[in-house]
């Protein structure tokens, strides 16, 4: 899993590549913590992402309730067909915001 940020100003865009799985979710829970941190928005683009475990889904969803209890934001940008329909199975793609 290969994990890119582009620094936007206030917002930190995460480009994520590969597979994410419990094997390196701890290591990426800890990008979207640095992340959530020091952006206002942070977009996680997921045009690179081939599969997401159930570990992977509990990390953005993590991420999505530290963003919004700072009063920021996590935006999906670019899901592939394949994680979008295991977001909208699990009823993520209900209360995340897609750009």
């Amino acid at each position: 899993m290969d994990v890119k940020l582009v620094n936007r100003g206030t917002t930190g865009e995460l480009l994520l590549n590969g597979r994410l799985t419990s094997a390196n979710a701890p290591e990426i829970d800890k990008i979207f913590n640095d992340a959530a941190a020091r952006f206002e928005t942070v977009v996680l683009n997921l045009s690179g992402l081939e599969y997401t475990a159930s570990s992977g889904l509990r990390i953005i969803l993590r991420l999505h309730q530290t963003m919004a209890k700072k009063g920021g934001a996590l935006q999906i940008k670019e899901a592939s067909p394949m994680v979008m329909e295991v977001l909208e199975m699990t009823g993520m793609a209900s209360f995340l915001s897609f750009i």
